[in-house]
């Protein structure tokens, strides 16, 4: 297995923003200035590719797999950040469906720390996490290997999660659900609005079935910036055409008629985040990214997401 342990000591020095007892998002002022600074200092690798950005309670890593698979089956150079990874720390940072190895990042590292030094000695920014750290990183290995597109995975949240300083030209909320309620809030309500916190003027929006109190918030987010919601279910529906151990095939239906997509997830709920995916797919290529039918499919069938209802 790759060696990360001298990525993970220095990523370890910074706290970790989820463990801090008492420290909801409202409490402590937190904004992102500080992550945007280090990313302004380090030239700004975050922006440029084309951007699918995607939050939500439940299957969010499996839509985000699916979307940077068929993109990289259609010729363009995929980043894929997610988390949390299963055996080693280069799964969260991918291109191509290949991990990020012990020495790129480090290369990365080398790159961000004396701006990271820097800012801590100027002693007018807040320290940084962990994640928010692996965040930039991530950002900077992108930016080394070329890439064009990148799936960005939100980590908690999404209004003020370090992913959120991105300019997206695709949002996806998948499935919504009461979680980190200390930090996110007590109801639905309040934690739709920090998911929909992703949700940027000129955009487009894809939204998974939700709960009425979720998806009302929701759309209220996407009136308020004049952006265009796209509801799975309604406007976009699907039915399983056959399912296995092996993986399943479901015909999607929408306004421009239907296919047929295969993936190699067996779960039942993969369905759902399949559909997800290629209304998010088909989205991006409203905003003017060639994708052909034939390899958005043949990279959905390639989709390779270990450890989700998986049979061996």
């Amino acid at each position: 297995m790759p060696d990360y342990s001298h990525v993970e000591r220095y990523l370890n020095a910074f706290v970790n923003y989820e463990v801090l007892p008492g420290f909801g998002f409202a409490e402590a002022g937190y904004d992102l200035t500080h992550v945007l600074e280090l990313l302004r200092r380090l030239g700004a690798p975050h922006i440029g590719p084309r951007t699918v950005h995607v939050a939500g309670s439940k299957g969010k890593g499996s839509v985000s797999s699916m979307i940077a698979s068929a993109l990289t089956a259609c010729g363009l150079t995929t980043g894929l950040y997610t988390s949390p990874h299963l055996v080693h720390l280069g799964e969260r940072v991918q291109v191509g469906g290949m991990c990020a190895t012990p020495d790129e990042l480090l290369s990365a590292v080398d790159l961000i720390r004396p701006h990271v030094e820097a800012m801590q000695r100027e002693g007018a920014w807040r320290s940084f996490t962990y994640f928010e750290l692996l965040t930039v990183l991530a950002f900077v290995h992108f930016r080394a290997k070329g890439v064009q597109a990148q799936v960005l995975e939100v980590g908690l949240g999404g209004r003020l999660d370090a992913t959120n300083v991105v300019v997206p030209d695709v949002c996806v909320i998948t499935p919504l659900s009461l979680e980190h309620t200390a930090v996110l809030g007590d109801t639905l309500a309040k934690i739709a609005r920090e998911k929909a916190g992703i949700i940027k003027p000129g955009s487009r929006v894809i939204c998974a079935p939700q709960r009425a109190e979720a998806l009302r918030v929701i759309q209220s987010t996407c009136s308020a910036h004049g952006v265009p919601l796209l509801s799975v279910g309604t406007d976009v529906v699907w039915q399983v055409v056959e399912r296995s151990v092996d993986g399943q095939s479901v015909r999607v239906g929408d306004a421009h008629g239907e296919r047929t997509i295969g993936i190699p997830l067996a779960g039942t709920y993969q369905a759902e985040n399949a559909v997800t995916a290629v209304a998010a797919l088909d989205a991006l290529r409203q905003r003017g990214t060639a994708l052909d039918d034939g390899c958005v499919a043949k990279g959905m069938a390639g989709t390779n997401w270990p450890g989700r209802f998986q049979v061996l």
